[in-house]
């Protein structure tokens, strides 16, 4: 079985220029995961990537954590819809070669 890698908060926070709060908000709002061990907060590896991509937006866009969690469902959403619309394309492309 395969342990899976577990990125200091503290760490993420010094190099991303975040503070603990902003990471806890995320967690908070269902964005993030965070792990507890021993006292010390940490961020999974699988979850790096959206960790990083949440915080570029908080950056970037100076979008507050609300925004964040409704631009991430507005994406989910979109994602979504392209699969049900690929799907739909799939299904009218075999009755049209039928």
């Amino acid at each position: 079985m395969q342990t899976e890698q577990l990125i200091p908060v503290s760490n993420f926070c010094s190099w991303y220029n975040v503070e603990f709060s902003f990471i806890h908000q995320l967690h908070e709002y269902g964005l993030i995961e965070i792990t507890t061990r021993e006292a010390d907060v940490f961020i999974p590896e699988s979850e790096l990537e959206i960790a990083e991509k949440l915080v570029s937006i908080h950056n970037d866009l100076q979008v507050n954590t609300e925004g964040i969690e409704v631009i991430t469902n507005l994406l989910d959403q979109v994602k979504t819809q392209q699969l049900q619309i690929k799907e739909l394309q799939n299904k009218l492309r075999f009755y049209e070669e039928a």
